[in-house]
């Protein structure tokens, strides 16, 4: 099998998702090493270049120079550079981690197969009116993002998804649609994880409203109140109306770390962390906390559900159940692990052994 991976446009610093960007990557490098694949072609760039660093020979890397696409050099790309380099390849599959094919796609006998993370326009299309209009999504980013989504349902010859859940609402749209749940891999520890031993709170936020940013905020506020020597640890970007309620020293800002970092203050600086959402495709967070021996309380909502213990959720509309539980988690924490977890070369066996049932 021949089989083009396009990672043209992930940029630790450009992309809108970390969550998406390492899936990516991760997927990308087993697949490196899966039996089935005679020649793998990366379409990537100099940002990720040292993550192929020890590629075998049957792995070329193209564009590796070529500067990260961002706003509407990325669209053009999206539209027209991946299928141009389709074409000049030829692969027998191209596989997009991002999930959005261009219009033009297939490209001759190439088959499609898209790694779709979520329909998030559906949510964001729920929203009251009110609501919708004070989101960091222009209308017509939306839009593209809806009818390339239906696009890969539609037409893709296989696709890879991550949770039950995104099976479940691409079915009632697109009742057709091959999916194939492969999940998310994740890399097994070096050691097995301990609890960590700090005394902090680390809380993930975001300026997108279905992170539930605000309300994070304003649900720990007065618990945070309660524990003066507690802080509170920020990972992420704050909406920018939330900067006033976070200007104390209780409150510490990171914004947007490497893996690196994270795992450091993980383990030495929290003794737990928080996840609130109101929507997500698969949930990656609250896994990557429980793997590193942080104890974590996350929103119950479907995906998060079928990989955290029940133990670990909260109701997003029950602020005194909330409360009690993170009191109960934060006086005795305990070490938790999340009901499954897969490899990425085990996620890259399957998505190959997908590719082949239908040669």
């Amino acid at each position: 099998m021949r089989l083009l991976v396009s990672l043209s446009d992930q940029s630790f610093k450009a992309t809108k998702s970390v969550g998406i960007f390492n899936v990516s990557l991760g997927l990308a490098r087993a697949l490196m090493h899966t039996p089935g694949i005679d020649e793998l072609h990366i379409l990537g760039n100099n940002e990720c270049a040292e993550a192929f660093a020890d590629a075998p020979p049957r792995v070329r890397l193209h564009r590796m120079q070529t500067p990260v696409p961002s706003g509407w050099k990325r669209l053009i790309w999206d539209q027209y550079g991946l299928v141009k380099a389709a074409r000049a390849i030829r692969p027998d599959w191209a596989l997009l981690p991002k999930g959005f094919p261009p219009y033009w796609f297939p490209c001759g006998r190439t088959r499609l197969a898209c790694y779709v993370h979520d329909i998030i326009w559906e949510h964001y299309e729920q929203l009251p009116p009110e609501q919708r209009q004070h989101t960091p999504f222009p209308p017509f980013e939306l839009r593209y993002f809806r009818t390339l989504g239906l696009r890969a349902l539609a037409k893709a010859d296989l696709i890879l998804t991550s949770s039950q859940f995104n099976r479940e609402r691409f079915a009632a749209h697109i009742p057709q649609a091959r999916t194939e749940v492969v999940g998310i891999g994740f890399d097994a520890p070096a050691t097995p994880p301990s609890l960590s031993h700090g005394s902090g709170i680390l809380l993930y936020v975001s300026p997108y409203p279905h992170k539930l940013t605000a309300q994070a905020i304003r649900w720990l506020t007065p618990w945070l109140a309660a524990h003066p020597e507690t802080r509170i640890h920020l990972i992420g970007s704050l909406p920018d109306d939330m900067a006033p309620a976070v200007a104390s020293s209780q409150w510490i800002r990171h914004g947007r770390i490497h893996r690196k970092e994270l795992e450091r203050i993980m383990t030495t600086e929290c003794r737990l962390s928080i996840y609130f959402s109101a929507y997500e495709g698969y949930g990656m967070p609250p896994i990557e906390s429980l793997m590193a021996g942080l104890p974590c309380l996350a929103s119950d909502i479907p995906p998060i559900r079928e990989n955290i213990p029940a133990a670990c959720l909260f109701s997003n509309s029950d602020h005194p159940a909330f409360l009690a539980k993170l009191d109960a988690a934060y006086s005795q924490p305990q070490l938790t692990h999340p009901r499954q977890l897969k490899t990425w070369d085990e996620i890259a066996a399957q998505t190959v052994r997908a590719m082949q049932k239908d040669k």
